[in-house]
C-alpha cells in the first residue's frame, strides 16, 4: 500500500496551536511594552511640568497656574491626563497623603485614560512620587 505524503490533521492542529501560543505571548509582550512606554512618557512630562512650575513659582510666587502640558502624548489620543490636584490624594504606595495644590505647594497627577495597574502617578513639590493603583509599587511604576 502506498502512503500519501503530507500532514495529518493532528500535526496540523499541533502546528497551529504552537503558532497561536507564540502570537499570544508576542502580543502580550507588545502590549506591556506600549503600557510601559506610555507611563515613561507621562513621567517625563510630569517632571518637565514640575520644573516649569518651580520657575513659575519663582516668578509669580504661586503654583496655582495652568500647566503647559495637560496630556501625553501632546497630540493625538491622550494616554495620560496631567494636571494639578485640587484636593488631597491618597497614594497606595507609599501609603501617604499627597496635599492639594496651593500657592506654596503642588501635587501633579497623571491619570491614565485606559487600564493601567499603576493607577495615577503622583509627584509633589517636595519631590515625592506615588501611585494610586491597588498593589502597585512606586519602584515598578516610576522606573
Amino acid at each position: 500500500m502506498k502512503r500519501c505524503k503530507g500532514f495529518t490533521v493532528i500535526e496540523l492542529v499541533v502546528a497551529i496551536t504552537i503558532v497561536c501560543l507564540l502570537v499570544a505571548v508576542a502580543f502580550a509582550s507588545f502590549q506591556d511594552h506600549m503600557t510601559r512606554k506610555a507611563r515613561a512618557e507621562a513621567r517625563r512630562a510630569m517632571i518637565e511640568v514640575a520644573e516649569w512650575l518651580q520657575i513659575q513659582h519663582a516668578k509669580s510666587g504661586t503654583y496655582l497656574v495652568k500647566p503647559p502640558i495637560t496630556q501625553t502624548p501632546a497630540d493625538g489620543d491622550a494616554e495620560f491626563r496631567i494636571g494639578l490636584v485640587a484636593k488631597a490624594v491618597s497614594a497606595s504606595d507609599p501609603k501617604a497623603e499627597f496635599p492639594a495644590t496651593t500657592a506654596d505647594t503642588f501635587t501633579l497627577q497623571a491619570v491614565p485614560t485606559g487600564e493601567d495597574a499603576c493607577g495615577a502617578l503622583l509627584l509633589d513639590s517636595a519631590g515625592r512620587t506615588g501611585v494610586t493603583g491597588f498593589d502597585a509599587q512606586v519602584a515598578d511604576c516610576w522606573k
